[in-house]
């Protein structure tokens, strides 16, 4: 990977490349997550097939309170939610005032739906 992916234009050729190797993608996504870009980094870390990686952004997301990062890892992951990381990430969101993300988490909680995918 030549030039950080942290501006805009390497980030748009590598993730538009028809060459780009799967090592690629994971340094992006290493370096975008490093940089606090989860979201971006997920979308990377996903075409590299880098679990681990995303599992660090549903940690993140958890430590945030951060609903939408949540979700976006597990739709990554192709996983479905825990209800112990749903509890977590709820009082998190709570205790950092995050009402819609807290109110998000307890009802997909509590009503034990299930992430749709495309």
């Amino acid at each position: 990977m030549p030039k950080s992916v942290l501006n805009w234009k390497p980030r748009r050729t590598l993730s538009e490349s028809d060459k780009a190797t799967p090592a690629e993608f994971l340094a992006a996504g290493r370096e975008l997550l490093e940089a606090d870009m989860p979201v971006e980094a997920a979308d990377f870390m996903a075409r590299a097939e880098d679990s681990e990686g995303l599992n660090l952004v549903k940690a993140k997301a958890i430590g945030e309170g951060n609903f939408f990062l949540y979700r976006l890892a597990l739709t990554r992951l192709k996983a479905e939610p825990d209800p112990g990381e749903l509890e977590a990430l709820a009082d998190k969101a709570a205790s950092l005032g995050l009402a819609t993300y807290e109110t998000s988490a307890r009802n997909l909680l509590t009503e034990n739906k299930t992430i749709k995918r495309p």
